[in-house]
């Protein structure tokens, strides 16, 4: 069989089958848990002290994606207490993840985790059945221990190699490939991700997709400008790419939706609301103003500066966030949406009829308190989470190096790791829980006083 044939047969591979896996690789179908009467999130079921871990490789130290779901939330459970944990190490495979994983993982003590690697696992090259094997067996002991903390285990594929973005890059810089021959490597990962998929299934995990929709969306994108990528280097999603991804892992788990869509409307000739366990105090001249209180659940989630093409091409706004104020019942004209005293916009009867919606508006009092939360967990990522996974990475390089030199090699590292290691991470987990406790005094929201004015 020639070189073109071969490749042909792992890419046809790649999208009709997946391995088979052995019975020990593919334990008895999870049963998930019954969601407790509490208060709790809507498609996980997360329920307050709850402790989601991200695994993973450089996508994930580079702690956006991560950032982004944790914003999310943040703004939309702020009655319940959640931790969260960046586990992601810049150029990890599977078998690194087990080097960390009693301080790392472990000592989380994780009730959710999610797992992200096979980036650098096929080794930047065609598919090699032997580089797969190495994969397929470090996440196999990967997902048996984290099965043994009895967490609930959500495997993502690996995301979308841009190989567009990897040609222009090494035309401009020719050093940047080096130890790179990704020939097929978007297939290759394509492979993995069904892989994951098959795994998923048979464990009874939940399965994400990252890879179709990055790559949807840049060929979507490409109709339109040839050269756009969400991923210029060809390997890390920017801020756009990884909201799709965040996005594409909260709407593929269930958590994506309106906040809320509420008001009042005409009825016997007087203002009544449209939903009696969020909106009180209402009152006014019907069909020409209004005033009422709403007693909002969550705040939106504002990743619209952060990332502003990701969220255009997600609709995540819209989507997975939407704050919308309905008013049914207004005489003909437009009319001034107030709330707390700021004016949000001018609207038409019919348009308030539908829905006024709001989230990404920058005078909504919900949209600027959200802000301050995300900002705020900006400075955590970015002073304490970043800090800890770039310590992380110095321990892999010291573990590596100590294992090259014997028994007093590790003697050194082990006491590096008492010494220096343990009590600087232990400082920065301490100042992230900080800023956690701090996020959770400012997502609180208030009450919304709203008034809908004939427009001045």
């Amino acid at each position: 069989m020639n070189i073109r044939s071969l490749r042909l047969v792992i890419f046809l591979a790649a999208c009709i089958a997946v391995p088979s896996l052995s019975p020990a690789q593919a334990p008895k179908k999870k049963v998930a848990p019954k969601k407790p009467a509490a208060e709790q999130t809507k498609g996980l079921g997360l329920k307050d002290g709850d402790r989601f871990i991200f695994i993973g490789d450089s996508i994930t130290h580079q702690c956006l994606y991560t950032q982004f779901v944790e914003d999310f939330f943040y703004t939309r459970y702020p009655h319940i207490r959640l931790h969260f944990r960046n586990a992601g190490v810049s150029g990890d495979r599977a078998a690194d993840a087990l080097d960390r994983f009693e301080p790392d993982i472990e000592a989380f003590k994780p009730t959710v985790a999610t797992i992200l690697l096979g980036m650098n696992d096929g080794s930047y090259k065609d598919f090699d059945p032997d580089v797969f094997a190495t994969y397929e067996k470090g996440m196999t002991e990967l997902l048996d221990r984290l099965d043994a903390l009895n967490c609930r285990v959500i495997l993502m594929s690996p995301t979308m190699f841009d190989h567009q973005a990897f040609e222009k890059m090494v035309a401009e810089d020719p050093e940047r490939a080096r130890n790179k021959v990704p020939t097929n490597y978007n297939g290759v990962l394509a492979y993995y991700g069904k892989w994951g998929q098959e795994v998923a299934r048979k464990r009874g995990y939940q399965f994400v997709d990252l890879f179709g929709p990055l790559n949807t969306l840049t060929q979507q994108e490409r109709l339109k400008d040839p050269d756009f990528t969400l991923i210029a280097d060809a390997i890390h999603p920017g801020a756009d790419g990884q909201l799709v991804m965040a996005y594409s892992l909260l709407r593929q788990i269930g958590e994506t939706g309106a906040i809320f869509s509420t008001g009042v409307r005409v009825k016997d000739d007087a203002w009544a609301p449209t939903h009696a366990t969020l909106v009180s105090d209402v009152s006014g001249k019907a069909g020409r103003s209004a005033s009422y209180t709403v007693n909002a659940r969550g705040l939106p989630w504002t990743i619209f500066e952060a990332a502003p093409v990701g969220a255009r091409l997600t609709r995540a706004g819209h989507t997975a966030s939407q704050e919308s104020h309905v008013v049914v019942g207004l005489d003909a004209g437009n009319y001034d949406l107030v709330i707390n005293g700021q004016t949000v916009g001018t609207y038409d009867e019919r348009r308030l009829g539908v829905h006024a919606e709001i989230e990404a508006d920058r005078d909504s009092p919900t949209y600027q308190q959200a802000m301050q939360v995300i900002e705020l967990n900006r400075k955590r990522n970015d002073e304490a989470v970043h800090p800890l996974r770039d310590l992380y990475g110095q321990r892999k390089g010291r573990l590596r190096a100590a294992r090259g030199k014997g028994d007093e090699g590790m003697a050194a590292f082990h006491a590096w790791e008492k010494d220096e290691f343990t009590p600087r991470a232990a400082g920065l987990e301490k100042k992230a829980a900080e800023f956690e406790a701090e996020i959770y005094q400012l997502n609180q929201p208030k009450p919304l006083k709203v008034e809908i004015r004939p427009a001045s």
